[in-house]
Order: C-alpha cells, then structure tokens, then sequence
C-alpha cells in the first residue's frame, strides 16, 4: 500500500508515481514531493499518476491543500499531469476532483482510461 516514483527518461520525458492500495494523504505528499524534486532537477515537469489501483478515503481538503502547493510553484506553462484513472469508483471521485482543483488553478492536468494514451498527451 502506498506509491513509487520513477523518472521515464530516456525512454520519455516523464516522472511517473503510481499509487497502490489504501493511499494516505502523507502517501500521496511524499510521492508528489518526490516528483517534484526530479521535475524541479531536471526541468521536466510532465507527471504521470498511475491511479489504476488506487484506493483513497481521505478528506478532499488534503487534496486541495495539496493541489494549492503546487499551483504555487508558478510552473503553470510547463507543467502537465496526467491521470490513469483508478479501477475503484470510490477513488475516481478523488481523481476527478484532483483533475478540476488542477485545472481550477491554471494547471494542466487530465485524466484518461489508459497509460497510452496518458504518455500521448503528456509527450505531444
């Protein structure tokens, strides 16, 4: 339970974090922290989220204070996110809140059925 992060270079220009199980809110700040930092030391700023298995039951609050951190990093033209939506209906109410407190602040973020085509519109 929890999340891994992973740089795709050089196969894409990508960081990925893909979250699994009962995801906490300190699960979730520490993989999108990670994330940060190699977008911030590389100056790559396209996410993947992998939600596939994602299971989340924690406030909506905590995403949008979240979501508030990053939009504050005033990376809006660079910065892209998308979104592997979760299997769990339950966890896609989260992820589509996530994608409109994203979009609400400036941010490029998207959610989509599969990794293909996440990777498309994050690369295109």
């Amino acid at each position: 339970m929890g999340a891994d992060v992973r740089d795709l270079a050089p196969e894409h220009p990508v960081v990925e974090a893909r979250f699994f199980g009962r995801v906490t809110v300190d699960d979730l700040t520490r993989a999108y922290g990670e994330c940060l930092t190699i977008a911030l030391e590389t100056d790559r700023w396209l996410l993947l989220a992998d939600c596939t298995d994602l299971l989340w039951s924690a406030p909506m609050s905590d995403l949008k204070e979240l979501m508030d951190g990053v939009a504050s990093l005033g990376v809006s033209d660079r910065f892209r996110e998308a979104l592997i939506a979760p299997s769990d209906v339950t966890a896609g109410v989260y992820v589509n809140f996530w994608e409109t407190a994203g979009v609400n602040r400036g941010l490029a973020v998207r959610t989509f059925r599969t990794r293909d085509d996440a990777l498309a519109w994050l690369t295109s």
